[in-house]
């Protein structure tokens, strides 16, 4: 059984936009982490800084520690959440094995387009030059491959079993594949 926080999602789109805005979080915070490591390790360095004219109260030194340690754990438990975000919306596009996630449903490289967008966030542009189509059909199978998934349902195209009958998942197929043709 999935473990996940509980999100609650609307649906593929709600899904890939929490997920685009926890990437950009989850870079954030790394940069937040990576300024609280070198402000820790320039403290106490044994420098000498002029404004200070007498000894340091000990117990100053201890909050500001605490709240330094209690920042950075806050921060650290953020960044698992957007990772584990992210890390959905990944193996709703790729799965966990050969018969699972999107990629299963469709061309590979419509999930790409839908990596490329929401997990790195990339403009439409950009996106169309790394899968090599136009931005124009790089955002209509952005927004079949979305279509693909709130038919088939977030967990069920993660998992690779349908929540809809057999005929609807044949529709979808045939449906990407013609759309892949064009």
């Amino acid at each position: 059984m999935l473990k996940t926080p509980e999100w609650h999602f609307t649906g593929a789109r709600d899904l890939f936009e929490s997920a685009r805005e926890a990437s950009h979080d989850a870079e954030c915070v790394r940069l937040q982490l990576a300024e609280l490591e070198a402000g820790a390790e320039s403290v106490g360095g044994g420098g000498f800084d002029p404004r200070v004219r007498s000894t340091p109260d000990p117990h100053r030194m201890e909050s500001r520690a605490v709240a330094r340690a209690d920042r950075e754990a806050a921060l650290r438990d953020r960044m698992r959440a957007d990772r584990a975000l992210v890390d959905l919306a990944c193996r709703v596009l790729y799965g966990t094995d050969d018969e699972t996630g999107l990629s299963v449903l469709v061309p590979e490289w419509w999930c790409d387009v839908l990596w490329w967008r929401y997990l790195d966030e990339a403009k439409w542009g950009s996106v169309a030059r790394a899968v090599g189509y136009s931005e124009q059909r790089c955002r209509q199978v952005a927004e079949a491959a979305l279509d693909v998934v709130d038919s088939w349902g977030i967990v069920a195209t993660m998992q690779g079993r349908p929540l809809n009958t057999p005929e609807t998942w044949e529709r979808d197929r045939l449906r990407a594949q013609n759309a892949s043709r064009s």
